[in-house]
């Protein structure tokens, strides 16, 4: 079975899906030793998955930006791997939209909260024409975890860190918080004593600035003069509510938010692997050859084996069609061809004619022929025959007379008259289920 691989990058990791079917796809982690993946660590994970016995067939990598597009090059002819398609995470994006079967609108504007900034984009799905695009960088997921950070300390609870690590530790629980606010409505410690954040307190302390980015969204689809049907939120933020709440408000349209919004750019990266390699243009089975192609045979072996071929082609040609304009059999082939492409009314009418060249007259028939002179006696002449003569063969006792006169052939029948086909509505009766017999006694 075909399985194709796609790649995209955050602060969370570096995030590989593999899918066969492009519906249903499997997610896979790989390490990095930085603070956030570099392109040296996505060739390394690229070469990892092409050395497996399991390697797809397809490979695609969606980049946040076109520098780290031309670094990635770069490491993967370092690592010698090849035949990986790089496109932009809104091109995977678009990409997953446009294949999604639940995804009903055209115009869409995609609203990408992640970690370290905020990419707004109005774009259409069909063909992939970015009208507008801006980036936020005052708002985003990080931002976001140093507000709750600084709730966190408002508390007493927790010392103020005094190290890099202790830093690190504190955005890490900080970003648990945020996330489990998303889902819960609210958060406290693991023995219960301590209340730490509320959803409410959560949204209170990130609305102005969820507020302005839809303000900026609104003011970029009114720039670029064409309206959107519909928001699509992804990244992380996408799983906030208040994110949802306030892009409604602000812009009137429905907000679409995908199943694994943070894993879209690799799932579009994926099918659009798959979909450039199985339309390679592949050479047909049979195909037909060119004229060049053809003669070429002919032009080798010379003169005298065009001549042969043009003569034998001359005795083997099939002579045309005899003209049978002039015999006087009719031709029915038309007539049949009406019969059978009217209806059933006019089918009906034809059939109960007794020819089936009824609109045609028969042939009149010839003229009877006067018989010949006998003994010199013409007809009219009564002398020489009596009433013993011929009485019913032509000849009496009065002179010639004429045979009888055939019939007058019937009058041909009036022309079957095509009535106008109505379909009627077939009536479907209810069945009704009629209960048993009661048993009777045997008398």
């Amino acid at each position: 079975m075909m399985s194709s691989v796609g790649m995209s990058m955050g602060s969370s990791g570096i995030r590989a899906v593999r899918t066969s079917d492009g519906q249903e796809f499997s997610v896979e982690w790989f390490p990095f030793a930085g603070p956030v993946p570099d392109a040296e660590d996505v060739a390394h994970a690229i070469r990892t998955i092409v050395d497996r016995p399991d390697a797809p067939h397809s490979l695609g990598v969606a980049f946040p930006d076109p520098d780290h597009s031309a670094k990635l090059k770069t490491a993967l002819v370092e690592e010698y791997v090849s035949e990986v398609h790089i496109i932009s995470e809104i091109a995977g994006t678009i990409e997953k939209l446009r294949t999604d079967p639940d995804f009903a609108y055209r115009t869409v504007a995609i609203y990408d909260l992640g970690a370290s900034g905020l990419e707004m984009t109005i774009a259409d799905v069909e063909s992939g024409t970015i009208y507008a695009a801006t980036r936020l960088r005052d708002f985003s997921g990080a931002h976001i975890d140093d507000t709750v950070r600084d709730h966190l300390l408002t508390l007493d609870i927790l010392a103020v860190p005094r190290t890099s690590e202790e830093e690190n530790s504190l955005l890490d629980f900080s970003r648990e918080i945020k996330e489990a606010l998303s889902t819960h409505q609210a958060t406290q410690t693991s023995d219960g004593r301590f209340r730490l954040m509320d959803r409410r307190m959560f949204e209170l302390q990130i609305i102005r600035s969820a507020e302005r980015s839809a303000i900026a969204l609104r003011d970029l689809a009114e720039m670029s003069e064409i309206p959107p049907e519909v928001v699509v939120t992804i990244g992380g933020g996408a799983h906030i509510p208040l994110i949802e709440e306030v892009l409604q408000r602000y812009l009137g349209i429905p907000v679409f938010a995908p199943p694994d919004p943070e894993f879209i750019a690799a799932q579009g990266a994926a099918l659009y692997a798959s979909r450039v390699d199985g339309t390679r243009p592949v050479a047909p089975a049979t195909s037909r050859r060119s004229a060049k192609t053809m003669l070429t045979p002919l032009l080798r072996f010379g003169l005298p084996s065009i001549v042969a071929l043009g003569f034998l082609s001359w005795i083997l040609w099939p002579s045309p069609p005899a003209d049978h304009s002039v015999t006087g059999t009719p031709d029915t082939s038309v007539e049949d061809a009406v019969t059978v492409g009217t209806s059933a009314s006019t089918t009906r009418a034809t059939s109960s004619t007794s020819s089936p060249a009824a609109d045609t007259p028969p042939p009149a028939p010839p003229p009877p022929t006067p018989p010949p002179a006998l003994d010199g006696k013409v007809a009219g002449d009564s002398g020489g025959y009596s009433s013993g003569g011929y009485s019913s063969g032509g000849y009496s006792p009065r002179g010639y007379i004429a045979p009888a006169a055939p019939p007058p052939p019937p009058p041909p029948p009036p022309p079957a008259f095509n009535l106008p086909r109505i379909d009627v509505p077939q009536i479907q009766l209810p069945h009704i289920q009629l209960p048993p017999p009661p048993r009777l006694p045997f008398s």
